[in-house]
């Protein structure tokens, strides 16, 4: 089942990816939509982004798609895939800057020349910046995409959000850590940083297609 229409919230969740494209959502007459899912077993409902021609789809079952056009709630559900869809790229967004952050307090550390002793008062800031950071990240409870797309990134969003209570994993740094830990943790969040960025085109690439 083809559904088109107009829905800007949409356009948020995928803002990076699709450089702030507007996203319209218009939905069917209902009788149309009606005998088309007569017609299937596995219907696909679509969201049709104006000029680019790319579709955001989500595989919606044949008892699913009755269920909704009886409640009247086909619109609803688009509405909340998108809503769950922007959250989601939201959290990355930041979650992402802050781990660059992250690496801009470890690469003054490492790129200092002369280096630092281990108690000169700029390095114990910095170390103490990127703990904090560290909390920072460790707090921060980023939504899963919603379940027609993260079946699809499951094994990914879970290597990425293995710490404790599904947070990512950050190396810890005492203010006194050596300059051979404080580059292992920078090389770590080069990992994780790499991580985040395959999280998010692997969303990208499961709700739109060409």
């Amino acid at each position: 089942m083809r559904i088109e229409g107009n829905d800007q919230r949409l356009a948020a969740a995928t803002a990076s990816q699709m450089q702030q494209t507007g996203v319209q959502q218009v939905l069917a007459p209902k009788a149309a939509q009606q005998k088309e899912t007569q017609k299937n077993g596995t219907e696909n409902a679509v969201q049709s982004i104006a000029g680019d021609k790319v579709s955001i789809n989500v595989e919606l079952t044949k008892n699913t798609v009755d269920t909704l056009q009886k409640m009247g709630n086909i619109s609803d559900f688009l509405n909340s895939v998108a809503t769950n869809l922007r959250q989601t790229n939201e959290g990355l967004k930041a979650t992402s800057s802050i781990v660059e952050d992250m690496k801009v307090s470890l690469n003054k550390v490492i790129n200092k020349s002369p280096p630092y002793s281990l108690v000169d008062k700029e390095r114990v800031e910095q170390l103490m910046t990127y703990s904090s950071l560290k909390k920072q990240i460790m707090s921060m409870m980023v939504p899963a995409p919603p379940p027609p797309i993260y079946e699809n990134v499951k094994h990914l969003w879970e290597d990425l959000f293995s710490g404790s209570g599904n947070t990512i994993q950050t190396p810890t740094l005492p203010s006194d850590a050596p300059t051979s830990h404080v580059n292992a943790a920078a090389k770590q969040l080069d990992v994780i940083s790499n991580q985040i960025g395959l999280v998010q085109e692997s969303v990208t690439n499961s709700v739109l297609r060409p």
